[in-house]
């Protein structure tokens, strides 16, 4: 089977059960990045096809963010877009 990296939003405060792990870097409307179940046919509100995909996605709302500097807590790096996308796309089975 297969499952697939899709852009989904909260269904009343809830993760959709056709979700199996998610809630990663949400946009300003809150839409989010996750890995549907095992064989699930759900795209929520589309489907990102390729870690390309993820990055390019990415790339439209999180140019401004930054993340820790993992060499000095005091200090900030740019977030790594390229990163986040190849550890969502590492959820992808088949």
């Amino acid at each position: 089977m297969a499952n697939k990296i899709v852009k989904y939003q909260l269904e009343g405060g809830t993760i959709p059960s056709w979700i199996e792990d998610g809630g990663y870097y949400p946009d300003p409307s809150e839409i989010m990045i996750g890995a549907t179940v095992d064989g699930s046919s759900e795209v929520g509100l589309g489907e990102l096809a390729s870690e390309a995909d993820v990055e390019t996605y990415l790339d439209t709302y999180t140019s401004s963010w930054t993340e820790e500097d993992p060499n000095d807590p005091d200090a900030t790096i740019p977030f790594d877009q390229a990163a986040a996308a190849a550890h969502i796309w590492s959820k992808k089975i088949g």
